[in-house]
């Protein structure tokens, strides 16, 4: 069965977010509805729906027209199993020390000593280690460990796949791990990753908002907090890192385009951190900052 998709842009969140309610009316109904800023300066936002059915052309004229949006752009997208094409496409990935890798590549894991190999399935969780916020993060860490940093106490906030903690689990045998997300169903992938790798009870992974969780909250302070997230909750969450890290902590800070990486900066300067580190790697940026 095919799967259909009606995408339009618009100014302003609020009509966005009332566009969105309304295509949630339509008949046939949409399967899913999503919201999005799109984040180069220019106010716009994009309201997308996904439909098992050719969507009413007559009805989305209509909507674009009621919120002043641009006319909606229809796709018939074909049956594709995406997790085993995307297996197919993905190369292992090479971040310093860490060699990230899916079980079809597990011929080519590296045998020498020093290398930490890092098995991480295409899932419907982000974090394979090939975009370039999580490829920044690992090569983040990978530059901090090799200065002698222990850290004892991590979290891994947002953690998708749990890439990132697993990486930390590997090479701090002794450290507390935690690693946390919004939605459940990275939470479950991230958990079935632990086992994996063989680090089951190596890292607790709990559903939460940012810091909102008694756990998080009372294993800190935090000597290293990973966040690769997205513009908006980062800059959300610099308050509570300053809380919630310890004095002269680290936290690793990605998701953000190197366009939106010094509004952040500023934005944890405030907070008390001063900035490390930062690469960009392609339009993406990975800052390190610590807590003084």
């Amino acid at each position: 069965m095919p799967t259909y998709t009606a995408l339009t842009t618009l100014e302003g969140q609020d009509a966005a977010e009332a566009l969105a309610e309304a295509m949630e009316r339509m008949e046939p109904e949409p399967t899913g509805v999503g919201v999005f800023e799109i984040e180069d300066g220019s106010g716009l936002w994009e309201v997308g729906a996904y439909f098992l059915e050719a969507p009413d052309l007559v009805t989305l004229e209509v909507l674009a027209v009621a919120f002043d949006a641009k006319p909606f752009a229809i796709s018939e997208l074909p049956e594709v199993d995406w997790v085993a094409h995307v297996r197919r496409e993905l190369a292992p990935v090479e971040a310093g020390r860490f060699f990230v890798y899916g079980s079809h590549d597990a011929d080519k894991v590296p045998t020498e000593a020093g290398r930490v190999p890092l098995q991480i399935e295409a899932t419907v969780a982000f974090g394979t280690g090939h975009h370039g916020t999580t490829l920044g993060c690992l090569r983040a860490f990978d530059r901090l460990i090799d200065t002698g940093f222990a850290p004892s106490r991590v979290a891994d906030i947002g953690c998708g796949t749990a890439v990132l903690a697993l990486a930390a689990a590997r090479v701090l045998p002794d450290a507390l791990v935690i690693a946390s997300d919004i939605d459940q169903v990275a939470v479950d992938v991230a958990r079935a990753n632990m086992s994996i790798n063989d680090l089951d009870g190596r890292v607790e992974c709990l559903e939460a908002a940012g810091f909102a969780h008694p756990r998080l909250r009372d294993a800190a302070p935090f000597d290293l907090v990973f966040a690769n997230i997205l513009k908006g909750p980062l800059v959300e969450l610099a308050p509570d890192m300053a809380k919630y890290i310890a004095e002269d902590g680290l936290c690793i800070l990605s998701g953000l385009l190197v366009v939106q990486a010094e509004s952040i900066e500023a934005a944890y300067h405030a907070q008390g951190f001063v900035s490390v580190s930062r690469e960009d790697l392609g339009e993406w940026s990975a800052l390190v900052l610590r807590r003084t």
